[in-house]
């Protein structure tokens, strides 16, 4: 279930709960006799990326859940950070994941429960599958129950804001869990605007990057699976490492012509297939439908290119 892009949080009548927004991996979570399953949601099995959550199974023992979440990593002032979660998402090997949990470990912010021992909860309320969430305990080193309540909405967004994290999420009480849809039952309020958009080609850099990847061209459908919207160039927050994995990814995926439906006139355009879905933060768009001081973030390989429109 997601939640819909909102530019205020809804006020606290006695209906919402609201909780914080976590910068990271969203991720089912199965736990079945010990054993603990973590799919993305393109429904791609990231169990081996993140061997530290195994010992979840541990502490529920007996009790099998289907769980719904956040993976995290926090950077040295405890803050999540999505840049910091990139080596954990794209672990290349079993050896590497467990070298990167040692070094790194991720925590599991954990906000739903979907299934509890043998019985799916999806058609109760959301106040009533919260309840039964916290009477799990679930508090560890490596995966959390944060707080979930009403109260004042600028406040709550004024809290996200001063901890420097990615926003609110408004739930209404009395909302059913609803698989695979984005509902406005959850409303979502980003301090700080991102948003994901689908790569359709890359610019070169100059000097010493004159032949290599020196900023993305980026886009959005204007609905799913429908025509790429050009939104702009990115090229700040690329360094020598994301420059080399983008590369990387993007070499098998030129193509001759402009995957966008209108595109401005560009100095030597690589066109590739538009494939790959980028995270980027950006201080607001500008009336031409372009990107205003874009900073790029990371690849979301956790995102189907088809289903990136515009947040409104």
């Amino acid at each position: 279930m997601l939640a819909t892009a909102a530019v205020a949080l809804p006020r606290d009548d006695g209906t919402w709960s609201y909780e914080m927004k976590w910068d990271g991996m969203r991720a089912i979570v199965v736990v079945d006799g010990e054993r603990v399953t973590l799919t993305t949601r393109l429904g791609n099995d990231a169990t081996t990326r993140f061997p530290e959550l195994a010992a979840l199974g541990e502490v529920l023992g007996a009790t099998d859940a289907v769980l719904d979440g956040e993976i995290v990593a926090l950077d040295a002032d405890g803050v999540p950070s999505f840049e910091a979660l990139q080596p954990r998402m794209h672990a290349a090997s079993t050896h590497a994941a467990r070298a990167f949990a040692a070094e790194r470990p991720v925590v599991l912010m954990l906000f739903d429960l979907l299934w509890l021992d043998g019985d799916s909860l999806c058609a109760l309320p959301y106040r009533e599958r919260r309840a039964r969430l916290d009477e799990l305990e679930l508090r560890g080193s490596h995966w959390q129950t944060p707080p979930a309540a009403g109260g004042d909405a600028d406040a709550v967004l004024a809290t996200a804001h001063e901890l420097g994290l990615e926003g609110v999420v408004a739930k209404r009480l009395d909302s059913t869990y609803q698989p695979g849809r984005r509902s406005d039952a959850w409303r979502k309020v980003k301090p700080t605007a991102s948003q994901e958009l689908v790569v359709g080609g890359w610019l070169s850099g100059r000097g010493r990057l004159e032949g290599r990847l020196g900023s993305l061209l980026v886009g959005y459908h204007d609905r799913p699976g429908g025509t790429l919207v050009y939104a702009g160039r990115v090229g700040s927050g690329l360094d020598e490492t994301k420059r080399t994995v983008l590369e990387a990814r993007l070499g098998g995926l030129a193509r001759d012509a402009s995957p966008f439906a209108a595109t401005p006139k560009l100095p030597s355009p690589n066109w590739v297939e538009p494939d790959l879905v980028v995270d980027v933060a950006f201080h607001q768009w500008t009336s031409a439908g372009n990107l205003r001081a874009p900073r790029y973030r990371g690849l979301r390989t956790d995102r189907l290119a088809a289903d990136v429109v515009r947040e409104r």
